[in-house]
């Protein structure tokens, strides 16, 4: 006969997660109607900073270079998460001139940072304006997200931004990141990402790309190093059935047979 457990204590409290509920007849407000969209949105803000926590995903390859005696930035098309858990989506590859005076000579190093922003779009007046209003307020009906890329003079003070010891797991075989690397260890502790003490996130909105140096090359004045930024795209598994599969088919026959029968049980046949 088996029990259930009798709870000791029981303590309850609510989470930040609110999602729209309706019923026949109801009449909806604006408030309702943006709750649908909100919980969706702050549901996969969630669980994207849990998983992954805030950096690269693909791409965003940074490149400097001088033209026309102005420091030339480049960065390549892709994805990256910043510390709200929101995707900064670069569909195209950027270019454009760090404008220092046409001086060519910029103190180094500069840092390439990734922001997202949103602009409004469409606008649309009011039906039913209030009293107090001789006209009614334009209110935009799309919301678009943008991007910005900044070049800065100093660190942001926060993210992964030095590159010490980043280059320990370039001999695994999996290509893992080094759970001691104080970048990755929140990630492989369990710990959540991008948070402060109080579980809120932090205000770090902006994801590090790379460090920019100057050099003494004729050639390349400028050049990019990527290991201060933090690439979060997850490494696919090796699938142990076909593993297991392959090892198999490399063996020999006869130990092939031996493990089938050892396998199974059955009884190995004397000689006749």
């Amino acid at each position: 006969m088996t029990t259930t457990p009798k709870p000791l204590a029981i303590h309850k409290a609510m989470s930040t997660l609110v999602r729209p509920k309706f019923g026949p007849g109801m009449l909806l407000e604006h408030g309702d109607l943006e709750l649908l969209p909100a919980y969706t949105r702050e549901l996969n803000r969630m669980m994207i900073r849990s998983l992954f926590g805030c950096g690269v995903v693909c791409g965003l390859r940074v490149d400097a270079s001088e033209h026309c005696g102005k420091v030339r930035i480049t960065v390549e098309c892709g994805l990256a998460i910043d510390c709200q858990g929101d995707p900064v989506h670069v569909p195209k590859r950027q270019q454009f001139e760090l404008d220092s005076e046409c001086d060519a000579n910029v103190p180094g190093p500069l840092w390439v940072v990734l922001c997202g922003t949103s602009k409004c779009c469409a606008p649309r007046t009011s039906m039913c304006a209030s009293d107090e209003d001789d006209e009614a307020p334009a209110l935009c009906t799309r919301e678009r997200d943008a991007f910005e890329i900044r070049v800065l003079d100093a660190p942001m003070g926060c993210g992964c931004q030095e590159s010490a010891g980043r280059e320990a797991f370039r001999g695994s075989a999996c290509k893992c990141a080094d759970p001691s690397d104080p970048c990755h260890a929140d990630h492989y502790a369990g710990r959540c990402g991008c948070k402060d003490e109080g579980c809120d996130c932090c205000d770090c909105d902006c994801i590090i790309l790379a460090r920019i140096d100057a050099t003494a090359e004729r050639d390349r004045p400028w050049r990019a190093h990527h290991s201060v930024r933090r690439f979060i795209r997850p490494v696919l598994m090796r699938d142990p059935l076909v593993e297991q599969e392959q090892a198999a088919q490399s063996q020999p026959q006869d130990v092939q047979v031996a493990a089938a029968r050892a396998t199974t049980g059955s009884p190995k046949r004397g000689p006749r």
